[in-house]
């Protein structure tokens, strides 16, 4: 379990983080962000799926999918997120992360303060 928690971290921080500015930014919020994007992954033989939804109302929630050898296990966090140039603020159970993102077409590049990055696809 620590090592499916560990691992969605890490693809969430990578997905979250990109270095942009946005003309959509209007009081703390990237409009842009609004929405579903999802990543798949396949690690160590570990199938991962996960969407983050970014709502209007600055809350979200991530959907995280993992399937290994024939189980599959579903994990729901909700989080709070703001934005402030290309800096992504998230609050889950009161641990906040600052991460770095961009938005290019249908692609979200988070960029986590290891440089590890994950890009994410509109859905």
């Amino acid at each position: 379990m620590k090592t499916f928690k560990y691992l969605l971290i890490m693809v969430l921080t990578v997905s979250l983080s990109v270095a942009c500015s946005n003309d959509d930014e209007k009081d703390g919020v990237d409009s842009s962000l609004i929405g579903s994007w999802e990543v798949s992954e396949l690690v160590e033989g570990f199938e991962i799926n996960i969407t983050a939804t970014f709502n209007k109302n600055l809350s979200g929630t991530i959907v995280s999918v993992v399937s290994f050898e024939g189980e599959t296990e579903t994990e729901t966090e909700n989080f709070t997120w703001s934005t402030d140039g290309n800096k992504l603020t998230l609050v889950n159970s009161g641990d906040t992360e600052v991460l770095t993102y961009s938005i290019s077409g249908d692609k979200l590049t988070i960029t986590d303060s290891d440089g590890f990055s994950t890009v994410l696809t509109r859905k």
